[in-house]
């Protein structure tokens, strides 16, 4: 009977353990997307601060820029157009913190 208690406890005291153990490592994992999204924030901030530190130097747009703009323009009729800093932006939301393609549309909606 000793035995028999002995065990139960034992039984509730693993999964009670096992429960910690599980919020433990979702707690984790929350703390580490929140932190690597920050940081994806802030290399994308400097991307465009040293882009934007150059502008005299490189130019406003360069042709990367420039054929972008043109394809867009030929898809989509009110398309604005967008410097290499802005395309860099862009292109730094889209891929670290969005995880989508460059696309027209997609740089229209993250420099929104």
């Amino acid at each position: 009977m000793f035995g028999l208690k002995l065990h139960s406890t034992y039984a509730i005291f693993s999964k009670k353990f096992t429960m910690s153990k599980i919020t433990l490592l979702i707690a984790f994992i929350c703390l580490f997307v929140i932190v690597q999204a920050q940081s994806d924030r802030g290399i994308c901030r400097r991307i465009v601060d040293r882009c934007e530190s150059r502008v005299a130097r490189n130019g406003r747009n360069n042709d990367i820029s420039n054929i972008f703009n043109e394809n867009c323009r030929r898809t989509h009729r009110n398309w604005r157009e967008i410097s290499r800093c802005e395309l860099a932006k862009a292109n730094c939301i889209l891929t670290l913190e969005r995880c989508e393609t460059l696309s027209c549309e997609n740089v229209r909606r993250a420099l929104a």
